[in-house]
């Protein structure tokens, strides 16, 4: 009985322990003080605002998977909690953004594309530049 409950345990660690490699953290994209980055399963990607040393304040919650950015605003696309069937819009303007800002206060959206047309024509918006396929 002894032996068998060995086996168990030893069994047990040995997963606990190869578990820790499996998930990990990744980034996909950097512009300014903005990151694509996830946690554990790389296909919740979030947009951040990266306030140094591993720390990060959220911006736009799962899944984003476009972005691009002139240096002023930041335009973003997001299938929310991963549902591909939609696809919401997002402008934040980074001259209004700070690390303690309120995102409700510099994120615009979620956007449909026909109010995100009708932005991009009034604020000359950037193109979306960076495009992670997989997730699109």
């Amino acid at each position: 009985m002894n032996r068998v409950l060995n086996v168990a345990f030893s069994g047990l660690i040995f997963m606990l322990v190869s578990s820790c490699g499996l998930f990990d953290s990744g980034e996909a994209w950097r512009g300014g003080p903005y990151k694509l980055s996830w946690i554990d399963i790389p296909e919740n990607v979030t947009l951040s605002y990266d306030l140094g040393k591993g720390s990060s304040v959220g911006r736009i919650e799962e899944q984003v998977f476009a972005v691009g950015w002139d240096g002023h605003y930041l335009v973003a696309q997001q299938h929310p909690k991963g549902d591909k069937n939609i696809i919401n819009y997002f402008i934040i303007d980074a001259k209004k953004d700070t690390p303690m800002a309120d995102p409700k206060d510099v994120v615009i959206g979620p956007l449909t594309e026909a109010e995100y047309k009708v932005k991009s024509g009034e604020l000359n918006l950037p193109q979306f530049t960076k495009i992670l396929s997989s997730l699109k």
